[in-house]
């Protein structure tokens, strides 16, 4: 058995007409994926959408609470719980070769536990892989995860401009067309093509939107493609699929015991997810004590966004769909969902809760006389106070830096 993945970093998926009918036409990407043939799960999603915790939800087919991978800084080197079995350990064990192609700086970064970078044979670029004779090698079991960052360095390059998605599209086909022109799509049992996650582009207009939007199908619906050997034909699943989905569906192709514990469900087994739990931070970059404060719980027809710092929202995705099936929405069904699945919503709703309480107690305390019974002074005269201390501290950091200005002035004079 011969397993090709091509990991595109930060594909958008909803830019796509085979995954967002909204588009007008179709794309040169979905035109490319026709003529490929195999099926496109139109929706599909990352529990975690940013690399470090995607990449671990996909290793390990674990949410982040489980995974270990739980915040955006924290990548599988260094965080991933290694008392959980991987996708690489699978095929370790069942004496599968596996390639990848992680340059030395995403090792560095921490892309991988070094327990399952013991187990495959890594090549430092694409281009080394590529042009070495590995992939034509007829051993019978062999695994290649190869990562491809053309999308992500588009959109670097057009700074998130509407024309970096065009560009990525372009970018991917000329590799995949290289590299099937070389390698015989058909020499591989079995294609997967994925991403980790979307993005956000700048005619999404987010500034305008509730900081929980960072959580909709722009960066947390996900692109995922499997072709079967001999397929010729293109189809499309709307069924609500995972990244988690990927480790145990491989695990069905080579006939293997799927974990008991895993959140993820075989892409061949009919019975999709009912609702996915995706969170992250309202702070897009990361930062030393960043928390996860935003949620989107997820089924097939409507979400429910949620944020401590910002209140709640139910909305709904396809309004019609929902009203005609005349179905209720528990809310608190959904709440108890997402405080099991989230590792950060019972904490943050408990924080949130002491701050809301000091904030009172701060307030009470402005209001409250000196101990014994001393009346203090009238509101006018303490706000008088306040703005001579922003004045007088306005002051010193004017004197500071026209000090620090002079003093570099008479430097450069002896130099």
């Amino acid at each position: 058995m011969k397993i090709l993945i091509l990991f595109c970093d930060m594909l958008r998926a909803n830019r796509l007409k085979m995954v967002n009918k909204n588009i007008s036409d179709m794309t040169p990407f979905d035109n490319w994926l026709v003529n490929f043939g195999g099926c496109t799960y139109s929706n599909c999603y990352t529990p975690a959408p940013d690399t470090p915790r995607s990449l671990a939800c996909f290793y390990t087919g674990l949410y982040p609470k489980i995974n270990g991978c739980r915040l955006r800084i924290e990548w599988p080197k260094y965080y991933q719980n290694l008392e959980n079995p991987t996708i690489f350990q699978l095929l370790k064990k069942l004496n599968y070769k596996t390639y990848t192609n992680f340059s030395p700086y995403e090792l560095e970064t921490g892309i991988l536990t070094s327990r399952d970078l013991e187990g495959i044979s890594n090549f430092e670029s694409f281009l080394d892989i590529f042009n070495s004779n590995v992939i034509n090698k007829r051993n019978k079991n062999s695994f290649f995860f190869l990562t491809l960052n053309d999308y992500n360095k588009c959109v670097y390059d057009y700074s998130s401009l509407k024309k970096a998605d065009r560009k990525g599209h372009e970018q991917l086909i000329n590799t995949f067309n290289i590299f099937f022109k070389k390698y015989d799509k058909d020499i591989f049992d079995y294609i997967f093509i994925f991403s980790d996650h979307g993005c956000v582009l700048s005619d999404d207009n987010l500034n305008f939107q509730k900081k929980y939007n960072l959580l909709n199908d722009n960066r947390s619906k996900i692109f995922l493609h499997i072709r079967k050997k001999g397929e010729a034909s293109s189809q499309i699943d709307s069924s609500l699929r995972t990244i988690m989905d990927i480790y145990p569906s491989i695990a069905d192709i080579l006939d293997h015991q799927i974990p008991k514990n895993i959140n993820g469900k075989s892409l061949f087994n009919p019975i999709p997810h009912e609702y996915v739990v995706i969170e992250d931070s309202c702070d897009f970059k990361p930062y030393l004590g960043m928390y996860n404060d935003i949620w989107r719980y997820k089924e097939k027809n409507y979400s429910y966004y949620c944020s401590i710092n910002n209140g709640e929202e139910l909305k709904y995705e396809n309004m019609k769909k929902v009203l005609e099936s005349k179905s209720e929405i528990d809310i608190e069904k959904i709440i108890k969902r997402i405080e099991d699945i989230s590792f950060s919503y019972k904490e943050v709703k408990k924080r949130n809760k002491i701050l809301n309480s000091y904030s009172e107690m701060h307030n009470k305390y402005s209001r409250e006389d000196f101990s014994l019974g001393k009346k203090r002074d009238y509101f006018i005269k303490i706000y008088f106070y306040k703005n001579v201390a922003r004045f007088l501290k306005t002051i010193k950091i004017i004197f500071y830096f026209l000090f620090k200005s002079f003093s570099n002035f008479k430097n450069l004079f002896k130099t």
